[in-house]
């Protein structure tokens, strides 16, 4: 299992260096942090793991210190995100909560009327943290229905828990929240996200509805995007503007920072299987909360997926990034922890090479 390092520091300075590190004080087999390590450390698990390749987007200061690919890949190589998809499914919602249309605390009942009972009780702001209690549904997997039809499945379900009580990462929630944005919209949520999102970022090769080559009209909102280096890095690089993008609003600032808010606080759970294997038990709205301050802002953000996907903002370095593979071979348990061993390797090459950052209190480094 793995083990949450909860270390308040009472000085910037060494706070800022514990941050490039994992709380385990190792980095990668290779060792070393500059980036020649880090290109090592990417070269030795593509070799070691037997994949196929990599990408790495690392920038600072508006500055690109990585983008490049390893192996076969490059900026441009399209694989499955897995659970990196929840950020862009949350950033979606997030842009109906900024147009008054929504609102984080609605029940589910108020768009999904076949949601009675308990379940109906359940807010989006449940359904994006993990917190809602609805059940897990095999229907979320399959390419023949629809969202429509499976989210009405879920809703005849008995609740796991109630609303609110119980931090249980999983996908089914996600669904949920995909449905409401096609009833709001009157959009399917793969035109929703494109029209929302994709278009305004600019990330042509994202699509959640393709599956192994066939359209699904049964997206997975927490789970089935495939996206590319330089798509996810451009999201990244509007998420870290505060939402906007090449001049372009797309999410407002009070939102951005919402989504990496503390929105599970009490219900931390460190059985939970997700927290088990990224080692965080602090999470927002569709990200995990890597780093944050003693008044429970996000600092560093990361959206990480069962394959070793990897995205991140940081704003004490005012840097972005994203690791991208493509792990099929081995259990999340293996993908997610070798990605973040790199990632933490990036942040501290960002230390050596380009200087520590500033955040203006505390913070608290959460995972390994």
């Amino acid at each position: 299992m793995s083990v949450k390092v909860l270390v308040v520091l009472t000085s910037i300075g060494m706070a800022l260096s514990l941050m490039g590190c994992s709380s385990s004080g190792s980095t990668s087999s290779t060792g070393g942090s500059d980036f020649a390590s880090v290109d090592r450390s990417i070269d030795q698990r593509i070799s070691t793991d037997h994949l196929d390749g990599a990408a790495l987007l690392v920038v600072r200061n508006g500055i690109t210190l990585r983008n490049r690919g390893y192996g076969d890949y490059d900026p441009n190589t399209v694989v499955p995100i897995a659970s990196a998809s929840k950020w862009l499914t949350a950033a979606t919602m997030m842009t109906l909560i900024d147009e008054g249309q929504v609102s984080l605390d609605d029940p589910v009942s108020n768009y999904l009327p076949k949601f009675t009972g308990v379940a109906g009780t359940a807010t989006i702001r449940q359904l994006l943290s993990h917190t809602s209690g609805i059940a897990q549904a095999d229907c979320i997997w399959s390419t023949t229905t629809t969202l429509a039809d499976c989210v009405d499945q879920v809703a005849a379900a008995k609740p796991t828990t109630s609303p609110g009580t119980t931090f249980a990462y999983g996908n089914t929630s996600y669904s949920v929240a995909g449905r409401i944005i096609e009833v709001i919209t009157g959009l399917s949520f793969e035109a929703a996200f494109e029209q929302r999102i994709g278009g305004p970022v600019g990330m042509a090769s994202t699509r959640f509805d393709d599956a192994d080559g066939t359209v699904t009209r049964n997206p997975i909102p927490a789970a089935s995007a495939q996206s590319s280096l330089h798509d996810y890095g451009r999201y990244v690089q509007m998420i870290s503007a505060d939402g906007e993008i090449d001049g372009v609003r797309v999410l407002s600032p009070t939102s951005v920072r919402e989504m990496e808010r503390d929105q599970v606080g009490t219900l931390r759970n460190p059985n939970d299987f997700a927290v088990r294997t990224t080692g965080i038990d602090t999470y927002g709205l569709g990200l995990w909360r890597d780093v944050t301050s003693t008044d429970a802002a996000g600092v560093l953000s990361s959206g990480n997926g069962a394959f070793g996907f990897y995205p991140w903002i940081d704003r004490a370095r005012n840097s972005y990034g994203v690791l991208l593979v493509y792990d099929s071979a081995h259990s999340s348990d293996h993908a997610v922890p070798a990605s973040q061993k790199i990632v933490h390797q990036v942040w501290s090459a960002l230390d050596v090479e380009t200087g520590l950052g500033t955040y203006p209190t505390p913070t608290i480094v959460n995972g390994r």
